[in-house]
């Protein structure tokens, strides 16, 4: 939160700049993503990646999570505990001024 003070004359004047923090747009990022792909697609998540942009002429969080890829089958966390693991990314767009999450795409990563 951004709080100014201006002061002319005899009037005060307040301007307040509310908008969602990084650390609340990647929990609603996760809650989103827990919610819609459920918690076996989001066994062992992890936060990859935050980026400040804007998404449809708003200022947005661009945050992207890593999930272990369902295709591991049942040995999917002992794999990724080994570092062995496919994991699937997706980037969730998250607007700043309330933290809703408005998107979610696959991320396809570059070839080495």
């Amino acid at each position: 939160m951004i709080r100014a003070t201006l002061r002319w004359s005899k009037w005060t004047y307040v301007i307040l700049r509310v908008m969602a923090s990084i650390k609340e747009a990647v929990g609603n990022a996760l809650a989103f993503a827990q919610a819609t792909l459920g918690p076996d697609r989001m066994a062992g998540a992890r936060l990859e990646e935050v980026e400040s942009s804007v998404s449809g002429g708003e200022d947005a969080w661009l945050i992207t999570l890593s999930m272990i890829s369902p295709s591991d089958g049942p040995f999917g966390n002992l794999a990724s505990a080994l570092g062995t693991s496919q994991r699937e990314y997706k980037i969730f767009t998250v607007r700043k001024r309330d933290g809703e999450v408005t998107s979610m795409k696959i991320r396809e990563l570059a070839a080495a």
